[in-house]
């Protein structure tokens, strides 16, 4: 009773505010947005302000791709940037899910249940503007990057590993016959880990598409049904092949991968009648960052230059994985097959198809 007879005061006051100004009563289509804003508010990092009426920015990538240093410049250049790795419904369902089950400590749980409320404001945003086009005469903004399937997965294998590390030497410890008590080498285990996952993916042939993927992580689970580890970061490393078409084309309408500007020169922009989606390639990032200036109209735009993954514990070990395994025909074959897959043949990552690491 409290919290509703606050929220009738509240409502008092501002009407009060707009009697004396002469402020018109807003309309369902800006009471419905301001609804939206204020969970965005709730949701979001409060490291830099909002402003309702600027232009809205959804940084949205998969991962490992200098999206935490974009959102940065522009939230101090006043955009309101919104920063998340997927909208579509399965990610949401997997964290609604680890915020349910996981350990009910306090910092846990905050900030997973912060993460739910922005996602799920965020995807009421893209609705909004689906159905009414713009606010304050702007059309949603979206700044997307692709990366080389076979280099995402160490970045992100690096920010698992402290949880990912019981599974592997789980694992390294059956592969090699080992018992509970027998000391592991953890380089020794990250490579043979990786080298498993590298022939499973080999095996599994992504570049016939899509529908290699389930045969890639049936693959995994018939050879390891008692270590699902293997299934899961094999889903990892394959999800850059299908992250556009679940998360940008499914959502908005537009296939950035079906034009050859992305692949020819590093970016490329496609519009409708509610949203502009620029996409850049993350390998060409310096070279084509003055495309973020031109899409968002902000001269001298600085992007923070910062190597955050190669100074983070374990960088080393996995480095020193990924290396050994390229030195193998195991390697090569995962590389080769991951860059000419569909998704890597649309960025041009089949051009690096005996590239390095």
């Amino acid at each position: 009773m409290r919290h509703k007879g606050g929220l009738h005061a509240v409502k008092a006051l501002l009407d009060g505010r707009r009697r004396a100004t002469g402020e018109p009563e807003p309309d369902e289509r800006e009471r419905t947005f301001r609804y939206i804003w204020h969970y965005l508010n709730i949701g979001s990092e409060n490291d830099y302000p909002l402003r309702r009426k600027q232009t809205n920015v959804l940084v949205l990538q998969m991962g490992k791709v200098a999206s935490s240093s974009i959102r940065a410049a522009l939230c101090e250049r006043g955009i309101n940037a919104f920063h998340t790795h997927g909208l579509s419904p399965m990610p949401q369902q997997a964290m609604l899910s680890h915020l349910l089950a996981g350990d009910p400590t306090f910092r846990l749980t905050a900030l997973q249940l912060r993460r739910h409320i922005q996602h799920v404001a965020m995807h009421m945003l893209v609705r909004w503007y689906q159905a009414h086009k713009q606010y304050k005469g702007r059309r949603l903004k979206v700044i997307t990057l692709t990366r080389d399937p076979v280099t995402h997965y160490p970045s992100g294998l690096l920010d698992l590993r402290l949880g990912a590390k019981p599974d592997i030497e789980g694992w390294y410890r059956a592969h090699q016959g080992l018992g509970a008590m027998d000391a592991v080498d953890e380089t020794q285990a990250m490579i043979a880990f990786v080298t498993e996952l590298a022939s499973i993916i080999a095996g599994g042939k992504p570049s016939d598409g899509v529908a290699a993927h389930p045969r890639c992580i049936a693959l995994a689970r018939q050879r390891w049904p008692e270590h699902p580890a293997i299934a899961t970061e094999i889903a990892e490393w394959l999800r850059p092949l299908s992250w556009f078409d679940d998360e940008i084309t499914a959502i908005f309408g537009l296939d950035l991968l079906a034009t050859p500007e992305l692949r020819e020169r590093g970016w490329i922009q496609l519009s409708n009648d509610w949203v502009d989606i620029l996409a850049l390639k993350f390998e060409e990032l310096p070279s084509v960052f003055p495309q973020i200036q031109r899409f968002l109209d902000l001269p001298e735009l600085t992007l923070p230059r910062a190597n955050v993954t190669s100074g983070k514990p374990g960088a080393a070990e996995v480095a020193r994985a990924m290396q050994g395994l390229l030195a193998t025909g195991v390697g090569q074959a995962c590389a080769r097959e991951l860059r000419t897959s569909s998704y890597g043949r649309a960025c041009g990552y089949d051009r690096l198809a005996a590239g390095p690491f």
